[in-house]
């Protein structure tokens, strides 16, 4: 079986007072016998939110209400799974428990670890359902030299400790392109800023968790594995969602 996976990623990555407190990758995984109706489910979703066809949908360009009908959507497209990490960065810099890998405080190597996490469960979800191959593709991201991914991809398949299924992903090297080219980037684009919107708080110090809290039935969660925050919902480091952190909302959903 084939797995088709698109990524995409909400938040900054930098760490000053002016920056995003938390960063976020997202992957919405496709069983490829469902991918063109996918595409279908999406074409009448740009229909209800009145936009025409082939118009690039942007979450961050919707008002609360057709976030909300996206949201509920896509929970309805026949998904085989969505997988997020999520990246606080309040404690970059603090010295981290045994067992937790601490990350250099710069854009690059923090997008890279995330997505180091991410591949591990892509991989884990897809080999125990049944997959055999997996194509990912990344949504571009500014500022990011592609050759950066593919040079990391290569230290990864050759080092120690790295829990990546790589045989999935034999044979297909990773894409990275835009929305407008690839428009499942954009189904992508809306589960990233949904678990965002629950994570950041805006201006006046709220969260919006619905958009979240719609999708999620589709996280990916395996029976009797333990914590979705361990799966459909990896957060780095994982203290700040235990009792009392906080993200612990997140062990709930």
């Amino acid at each position: 079986m084939l797995y088709r996976v698109y990524v995409d990623e909400a938040g900054d990555r930098g760490v000053s007072a002016a920056s995003d407190r938390h960063f976020v990758v997202s992957a919405v995984i496709i069983d490829d016998a469902f991918d063109a109706k996918v595409r279908t489910r999406l074409a009448a979703l740009r229909d209800v939110l009145r936009r025409h066809p082939g118009h690039v949908l942007h979450f961050v360009k919707f008002s609360h209400s057709q976030r909300l009908k996206a949201a509920q959507d896509i929970a309805s497209f026949p998904i085989a799974a969505i997988v997020n990490v999520v990246i606080h960065k309040d404690l970059i810099g603090q010295p981290m428990p045994a067992g937790e890998t601490a990350y250099i405080p710069h854009p690059d190597p923090m997008y890279l670890w995330a997505l180091r996490l991410l591949l591990e469960r892509i991989s884990w979800f897809a080999t125990d359902n049944g997959g055999t191959d997996a194509i990912v593709t990344f949504g571009h991201l500014k500022g990011f030299r592609a050759k950066k991914l593919h040079d990391y991809r290569k230290a990864l398949e050759t080092s120690d400790g790295i829990a990546i299924r790589w045989d999935l992903f034999e044979g297909h090297p990773f894409r990275i392109d835009n929305p407008e080219s690839v428009e499942l980037l954009q189904v992508a684009d809306t589960t990233a800023s949904a678990l965002f919107r629950a994570v950041e708080p805006d201006a006046y110090g709220n969260t919006e968790r619905r958009y979240l809290e719609e999708l999620a039935p589709k996280l990916y969660r395996p029976p009797g594995r333990g914590n979705i925050t361990s799966y459909g919902l990896t957060v780095f480091p994982s203290r700040v969602c235990r009792e009392g952190g906080p993200l612990d909302f997140l062990r709930h959903l």
